[in-house]
Parts: structure tokens; C-alpha cells; sequence
């Protein structure tokens, strides 16, 4: 073997060990799926250093996680102990939501089971009909950002590119609701809903509030 080929072969199996260090070794992605690694120089992301500041909500659906739909996957955001919810809160990025998965069969993005979560937050939700058989309570300091209002002609072509809320048949009550006297005695302040529509779903025999 001469010693050109001795090289060749000795940078193609340290070309090789990098490869398959740089696959095996998890990032902060990896490790807790939906937030976004952080790279603290150019060697590469240290697996105990990350951002909790923003978190893509559609990793924790299938086929990567088991959350049932996307009210579900907001509120386990908001739950999950690790990372711990940051006490100021994040943007939760929802957009890669779509599907059957914006049909809400758990809750509302902030109550499961009669437990209400309040914690501020920036939303970004998807384009796309979210339907809802519960009140969207809104705690204080939450911000819901759809893509674009619509018409209010749901089933237009034009839907596919705007965000909409919409109540279930079986629903009566406040689509959407700026917090409650339960859960903000002296009255939720920093709420606001952006680019979005609201819809009742025009049923009928029973009484529905957008707002």
C-alpha cells in the first residue's frame, strides 16, 4: 500500500467517525422535540443548552409525539416539566398544524380535564378551520395570532389561507373569551386575538357568542 492510499484511507475513516458522531450525538432539537437548538460556537450545539423562548407545537403530534390534536399539543406546551415552562413565557408555534388535528376533542389550549392553565404566551396558530367544542378562555397576558381573517364565507377557497375558529354543533357558549372573574379577580389585562375569524358555525337550538 503506498502512502497515498494510507491517506486516503485515513481521512475517509475520520470523514466517516464525524458522520456518524454528528448523527448519533442529539441536539437540544432531539433531545426535547419542538424547541430549537442553540449553537454556542462552531463546533457545534451542546445538548444542555437551548431556548425555551419559542417551541413548535406540531413536534409534539404524531408521528413524533402522542398528543391528540392541537388544543391538546398547546396545553401539554404549557405543562410538559422539561423543559420547564418559562415563568415569562414563550411563542408557541402551532402553523405546522393541520389535518384532522385542528379538531380540539381534549379541551381548550388551556383546559384539560377541569385544570385551567394560566400562563402568558404568544400563539401563532395555522391556516385552516380549528374546531372547538369548548370555550377558548384566554388568560391573562396571551396573545392569538391567526394568518389572515377571512370572509366569512367558510368553505371559500380563500379559507385554505386563513385561520378560523369555529364552534362544534353541539356547542353553545363564547367561541373565544377574554379571561373570567374566576381566574382574574381585578380583570385579565395583555389579552389580544390578530388575524383570525370567529365563527358560530350557524347551528341552530342553541345560543353562541364570537367574542
Amino acid at each position: 500500500m503506498t502512502q497515498t492510499e494510507r491517506s486516503s484511507r485515513a481521512l475517509f475513516a475520520i470523514a466517516f467517525f464525524s458522520l456518524w458522531y454528528s448523527l448519533s450525538t442529539p441536539s437540544w432539537g432531539q433531545v426535547y422535540p419542538g424547541y430549537n437548538a442553540v449553537c454556542t460556537s462552531q463546533t457545534g450545539c451542546s445538548t444542555n443548552t437551548g431556548t425555551s423562548a419559542f417551541v413548535d407545537a406540531s413536534m409534539f403530534l404524531p408521528p413524533i409525539g402522542n398528543r391528540a390534536d392541537i388544543c391538546d399539543a398547546i396545553y401539554y406546551v404549557f405543562t410538559r416539566t422539561v423543559p420547564q415552562y418559562p415563568a415569562n413565557g414563550e411563542v408557541i408555534d402551532a402553523r405546522g398544524i393541520t389535518g384532522s388535528a385542528l379538531t380540539c376533542t381534549q379541551g381548550s389550549p388551556w383546559s384539560e380535564n377541569n385544570v385551567y392553565i394560566k400562563k402568558p404566551s404568544v400563539i401563532l396558530l395555522p391556516a385552516g378551520i380549528i374546531t372547538t367544542s369548548a370555550s377558548w378562555v384566554l388568560p391573562q397576558n396571551t396573545k392569538l395570532i391567526g394568518t389572515a381573517k377571512g370572509t366569512g364565507n367558510i368553505g371559500t377557497t380563500n379559507y385554505a389561507f386563513e385561520t378560523t375558529i369555529q364552534a362544534s354543533a353541539n356547542f353553545s357558549g363564547a367561541v373565544v373569551q377574554f379571561g373570567d372573574p374566576s381566574h382574574c379577580s381585578s380583570g385579565c389585562q395583555g389579552i389580544s386575538v390578530e388575524h383570525l375569524t370567529i365563527s358560530g358555525n350557524g347551528g341552530a337550538g342553541y345560543t353562541m357568542n364570537g367574542l
